[in-house]
Order: C-alpha cells, then sequence, then structure tokens
C-alpha cells in the first residue's frame, strides 16, 4: 500500500545489503534509509559460516537503521541461488452444463477452481515452492488468453509457473534472519525481483531477459506479453571469475579481484597480446608480477561466456517466435565488468545494456542503482501482493507469497 515502509535484506556472497523504502502514489519508490556491508560466511549462495554471517547482516541493519533513526523489525528476504528452477504444470475444469448441453459462462469461481487444480503439482521432499504464477488461460481450444472471465465455453485450462528451490537453502537462510533476530516477514525470488525494478509492462509486454550476474550465482528472468515465461538460478558468478584468475596466473584471490575490476574485461582483444599489466607487491608476501592482458581476458572471457550459455540454454526453447524487443538487461557487479554488454549481445544475438531500476528516488548515487536493483524491485513486488489482497480478486488466491509453505498448500 502506497506510504507503507518496507525494509528488504539480500544476503548476498559479495554484500549484505538492506534497503528501506516505500511506494509512492505514483508508484514510485522512495529510499529512506540503506546500509551495505562485505559479506562473510556466504559462498555460492548458500551458508558456510552461519556466525559470520549473522554479524554481517547486523551491520547491515544497523547501518541501515542509523539512516532512518527507526528501529527495523521485519524485512522481507531478497534470496538468490538455492539452484531456483521452475516448471509448468496444467489445471483443467470443465465448466459446461451437461444436462443442459450448453457453454458455460466463466465465472471469477471457476478461474479460482482451475488455478487451484493447476497448483497441486507435488515437488520432490528436497525441493521448496518459491512462488506460483499463472500463465495462459486457454478457453475450449483459444489458446494464450489473458483473462477469461466472462467468455464462454466448455473447458476451461491454465497453466501455472511454479518457481521452486532447495529446501535446505531456503530454510538456513530463513532461520538465520530470525536468529538475527528479526521478522522474516516475506521472501521473494531475486529474479523476480530484479525484473520488477529494471522493466516496465511495456518491457515485459515486448520481451525482456533480465539477468544478475551476482558474486557467487547468477539469477535470470524471461517475459514475453507481460507474463514470466521462465526463470531460474545458476551457482556461478563473478567470485567464480576471480578465483579463475587467481589459479590461471598463480595469484592471490585480492590481487585477482583487483586485478579483474581495474584491467579485465570479458571479451579477449588479440591486438592487446603485447600490453602488459604490473601487480604490485602487497603485505600479505606477494611480490608482485607482469601478467599479458590477453592471457587475463581470456580467463575471464572463458567463465563469463559459459556462464552466458547456461543461461541461453535454460531459456532458448521458451524464446521460439518470441522475440526480445526490450533485449537483454543486466544487472549484478558483473554487469560493470568492461565487454560483458558485447559479449552478451553476441551471444544471445539481441540488443544488451544494464538494466537501471526505473522511477527510483534517494539512492546513494546513479552508478549504485544497477546493485540494489533485487532490493527496490522486491518493495515494488510485495506492494502489488498487498493490493490484491486489498482489492480482492479472481487473482488473490494465487499471486499471494508462497515462500516456505509446504508443498500443495
Amino acid at each position: 500500500m502506497a506510504g507503507d515502509v518496507t525494509a528488504v535484506l539480500e544476503i548476498g556472497t559479495s554484500k549484505v545489503r538492506c534497503l528501506i523504502g516505500e511506494v509512492r502514489e505514483d508508484q514510485s519508490i522512495s529510499v529512506v534509509g540503506y546500509g551495505e556491508v562485505e559479506s562473510q560466511g556466504i559462498r555460492k549462495g548458500e551458508i558456510l559460516n552461519r556466525d559470520k554471517a549473522i554479524i554481517a547482516v547486523r551491520k547491515a541493519l544497523k547501518t541501515a537503521e542509523e539512516n532512518t533513526r527507526k528501529t527495523i523489525h521485519s524485512v522481507v528476504l531478497v534470496l538468490s541461488g538455492g539452484d531456483a528452477s521452475c516448471v509448468i504444470s496444467e489445471g483443467v475444469h470443465r465448466i459446461a452444463d451437461a444436462s443442459e448441453n450448453r457453454k458455460q459462462e466463466i465465472m471469477a469461481e471457476d478461474i479460482a477452481e482451475v488455478l487451484s487444480i493447476a497448483r497441486r503439482h507435488v515437488l520432490p521432499d528436497n525441493r521448496i515452492r518459491l512462488h506460483s504464477l499463472e500463465s495462459y488461460f486457454t478457453v475450449d481450444d483459444i489458446q494464450e488468453v489473458i483473462d477469461p472471465k466472462g467468455l464462454s465455453c466448455e473447458v476451461l485450462k491454465v497453466q501455472v509457473l511454479t518457481l521452486h528451490g532447495k529446501r535446505s537453502v531456503v530454510e538456513n537462510f530463513q532461520k538465520l534472519v530470525v536468529d538475527i533476530p528479526v521478522v522474516c516477514a516475506d521472501a521473494v525470488y531475486n529474479g523476480i525481483c530484479t525484473s520488477w525494478a529494471v522493466t516496465n509492462k511495456s518491457m515485459r509486454k515486448a520481451g525482456v531477459l533480465v539477468i544478475d550476474l551476482g558474486g557467487g550465482t547468477t539469477d535470470f528472468a524471461l517475459y514475453h506479453n507481460g507474463i514470466l515465461q521462465h526463470c531460474g538460478s545458476f551457482t556461478a558468478g563473478g567470485s567464480h571469475v576471480t578465483n579463475d584468475i587467481a589459479k590461471g596466473l598463480q595469484i592471490p584471490e585480492a590481487q585477482a579481484e583487483a586485478l579483474k575490476n581495474k584491467e579485465g574485461s570479458a571479451l579477449s582483444n588479440l591486438m592487446e597480446r603485447d600490453r602488459n599489466i604490473s601487480i604490485p607487491s602487497d603485505t600479505h608476501g606477494f611480490n608482485g608480477k607482469m601478467v599479458r592482458a590477453v592471457t587475463l581476458n581470456t580467463i575471464i572471457q572463458a567463465r563469463m561466456e559459459e556462464i552466458f550459455e547456461l543461461v541461453k540454454e535454460d531459456v532458448e526453447g521458451f524464446l521460439l517466435n518470441k522475440p526480445l524487443g526490450a533485449g537483454v538487461l543486466l544487472t549484478g557487479g558483473g554487469a560493470f565488468l568492461d565487454g560483458t554488454r558485447d559479449l552478451g549481445q553476441k551471444i544471445f544475438n539481441a540488443p544488451c545494456s544494464i538494466g537501471k531500476p526505473i522511477d527510483v528516488h534517494g539512492l546513494p548515487s546513479q552508478q549504485s542503482a544497477p546493485y540494489y536493483a533485487p532490493l527496490i524491485g522486491a518493495i515494488r513486488y510485495v506492494s502489488s501482493l498487498e493490493k490484491k489482497v486489498e482489492n480482492p480478486s479472481h487473482f488473490k488466491r494465487l499471486l499471494q507469497h508462497l515462500w516456505g509453505q509446504q508443498n500443495g498448500k
């Protein structure tokens, strides 16, 4: 609801970020406070050292509280990774009046029933339902119907996209937040949140692929005709690029990270084969060395190509005859690596640019905006769910948040 302040929390591999904001009457986001610290105890989107992770989260929350002079009692958790993936299930509901041998008008109750049937998809015990979102309806032989209410038919069908993640990962993060201690009021998937931050209805209708290149994970979401077609995540990100550089050039990870950010490119250039880069010594025993620029960028390109190809392989079956009118949008730290946009355009054969949050006020700088995209989108997404609860419709039962509930509920 406009005017309500929401605190959102993202516990990433590289950073822990907390943002406090509200949705204005014009649907823009007003940021009233934020906190960001180096992440600890997290790798590849999973908790490795719980105590260190709690310390980092508390610091981020404290910084946000100091900015707003308010105490944070509850947060919406934005979670990436967890091997998130999705499955589409179908619901079938016969509404014709057999006794009168005629078709019936589709009512709100019919839509709620067919959605309920479609959601009865049983997941393995080690998976947990994150979100369930309706896709297209089929009214007899009319396909890809967005809103069937009021139409007449014999059989009503619907497709529901169920996003699910690794149960142990999701529950561990939920418990960590509770042990801060703050209330975990809700939890949402990074890929959906990022999309809601950097796209609008027109872009989602035209077709857009949003890729969040994080430190330990990569999340993506594909939209077309205004509907989420596919989404998922991989445990590969910027930290893997850094690790490859450290191993390939035999240098410390701290030096590899600095080298990647200052000199690295996701596209190798043979014209640089004669250019050398000097890596300075440090206070931890590294004496410094010279490396070739083309060697550095060849290492980076190999890993970035792998990440993009993983996304492409996962979504290309959904791209058939569905052009990306709004192109590919990149967010997260990896989006700012030199050459990443050009590499993305080459692999996806579509315009590729950095996704910037739309209609946001109060962030520390425009340059930092893409890093906060998942949190900004979370505020916007949760607000949309609250509106549906406040204004009941036949979609209410489906679009309510499902993270953490038992399968089939």
